[in-house]
């Protein structure tokens, strides 16, 4: 019995371990997502590059840590989270490198991409549509 019991919480807390991103950190990365974005935007409205680069960097350090536990074997929605993740992650190195090169048309595009890439996974995570 005892290890029955042993075994259990050693499974269930493996299983708690997996998927250890918690709404609270997710909620916190979304913050600082938001925020970064927003320093992007300022920065390049204002030609200041640094506050271009620390959003820049901000962002890619967040989006580096967005999880979403699938809820069936059937739901595609952490497969779909982590490659949006992916896509923020390489559009926003664009907007570094765009800026870096004086090129703020393109950084203003790249920008553009990143903010269709969170809206378009809150569209299908979150279930934006309609609301």
């Amino acid at each position: 019995m005892k290890r029955s019991l042993a075994a259990f919480i050693t499974l269930a807390a493996l299983a708690s371990n997996l998927y250890g991103y918690s709404q609270e950190e997710r909620i916190k990365d979304m913050h600082t997502m938001a925020q970064a974005l927003a320093n992007v935007q300022k920065g390049i409205l204002y030609n200041n590059r640094q506050l271009v680069h620390d959003g820049v960097e901000s962002l890619k350090k967040a989006s580096k840590n967005i999880q979403i536990a699938p809820k069936s074997d059937m739901d595609y929605s952490s497969t779909f989270a982590k490659s949006q993740a992916e896509n923020i992650f390489r559009y926003a190195a664009k907007v570094g490198t765009s800026m870096d090169e004086g090129k703020k048309h393109a950084a203003l595009t790249n920008y553009t991409k990143v903010l269709n890439q969170c809206v378009s996974c809150h569209n299908k995570i979150r279930k934006w549509q309609n609301q």
